[in-house]
């Protein structure tokens, strides 16, 4: 028995910095603590001591729809938080009765209209985190009519707070990077730019919008939101099927780096010239780990049309919001009587126009214009392609699938 308790706690321990790297689910370290201290339940929540409003962020055997009315009904019912004296220092540990004493638990709405139908009885908070009025903290519960917590089962709780506090710093990290990474992407998907990062042979580890849509072949996938750990989106799953195209993956398989690689995509008739960049990318070894190589992908295709950032070009220069849009026609490459067409004007109404964001922008020559213009001016992406169908999938134009990617567990 001591021996299947320490190896749950160790597996406690692994569950958190695993779930805190994303590489589990968080209902999982909560599922190991409700086994190993004898829970019915257990749920994680966030709580504003100032607002007196929180909201259950994983669970363990606790159904949807309390979830959900806990967050709009009862969370500011709370009598344990109430006392928000308990709530204020990171690591404490709890029992519900040392806060609130059952008798005056059970005459609150809270326990009739909440714990009731859950059959909740004794229960043992752990704080895992404080930030300002914001406490992160975990509930466990025990069906009506069980023993109260003993003092093993709460140092275990102890134990278990003060490794989800660290985790809670790892995921912290984890964050900032993923901003950065989806800023970056966010950035280089406004200049056409495809960036992906593979890993040998061909694994697409990351990449954006962009270089889904142009060399992949397939639609981009939208952003998963911050709360959906990435392991476990659509996105990391619809990496694993995207396959790169048979001239890339030679490229890629030949070593030598830095090179390009030019694909053809589209019909017969109107061939879209894409450019690779192969750049080489590695990671040295960190304490107790090893070093990791890949490749960086830069795409370009040559069909992206430019377009204006009009508001800026107009705070800028104080053009009108007319002047503004001969601006992005003309950087789009279409002279005055095509512009003036487009845009439902005379060509001499146009010339007027053009007259005047010469004198404001004091430039005199419609090239002299467009060099100012590049400033403002960035590439749109090229129109998504539709799917890539299963059977094109499994044509020969793509090598088979890589034993190793984002998503996949060995």
């Amino acid at each position: 028995m001591q021996d299947r308790t320490s190896k749950l706690q160790d597996e406690i321990i692994s569950a958190l910095y695993s779930s805190a790297a994303e590489l589990l689910p968080p209902s999982r370290p909560l599922l190991l603590l409700a086994e190993l201290t004898r829970s019915d339940k257990a749920f994680a929540a966030q709580y504003s001591l100032e607002q007196s409003r929180g909201a259950i962020l994983a669970t363990f055997n606790v159904e949807p729809h309390f979830i959900e009315t806990y967050r709009e009904l009862y969370s500011s019912q709370n009598p344990w938080l109430a006392r928000s004296s308990y709530f204020q220092a990171e690591g404490l540990v709890w029992r519900g009765s040392e806060i609130v004493d059952p008798p005056r638990l059970k005459e609150t709405e809270f326990h009739k209209l909440f714990l009731y139908g859950q059959a909740i009885g004794p229960t043992a908070h752990l704080v895992i985190r404080v930030r300002g009025s914001e406490v992160f903290h975990v509930m466990l519960t025990r069906r009506t009519g069980a023993e109260d917590y003993d003092a093993a089962a709460l140092e275990i709780c102890r134990l278990y707070a003060q490794h989800a506090r660290r985790a809670s710093d790892i995921a912290d990290a984890g964050s900032v990077h993923r901003l950065v990474r989806e800023g970056i992407d966010a950035a280089i998907d406004e200049i056409a730019a495809g960036v992906a990062i593979i890993e040998p042979p061909a694994a697409i580890l990351h990449m954006n919008s962009t270089f889904a849509a142009i060399v992949v072949g397939a639609p981009a996938p939208a952003r998963p939101p911050h709360s959906a750990p990435p392991k476990f989106s659509r996105l990391s799953r619809l990496h694993t099927e995207m396959r790169l195209p048979r001239p890339l993956i030679e490229a890629l398989s030949s070593r030598v780096v830095p090179s390009f690689c030019n694909i053809n995509t589209g019909s017969d008739e109107r061939p879209r010239p894409i450019s690779v960049g192969i750049r080489p990318v590695r990671l040295p070894a960190g304490f107790g780990g090893s070093s990791r190589n890949g490749f960086a992908l830069i795409a370009r295709t040559a069909d992206a049309p430019f377009d204006v950032d009009e508001a800026s070009l107009r705070a800028a220069y104080f053009l009108t919001a007319a002047e503004a849009r001969i601006c992005g026609a003309l950087i789009s490459g279409e002279n005055v009587h095509v512009l003036s067409e487009r845009l439902g004007i005379s060509p001499q109404t146009a010339r007027t126009h053009l007259k005047r964001i010469y004198d404001k922008t004091e430039t005199t020559r419609q090239a002299e214009l467009l060099r100012l213009l590049m400033t403002f001016a960035y590439r749109k992406p090229a129109r998504v392609p539709e799917p890539v169908s299963r059977d094109l999938i499994a044509s020969d134009m793509f090598l088979p699938r890589p034993e190793r990617g984002l998503g996949r567990r060995d």
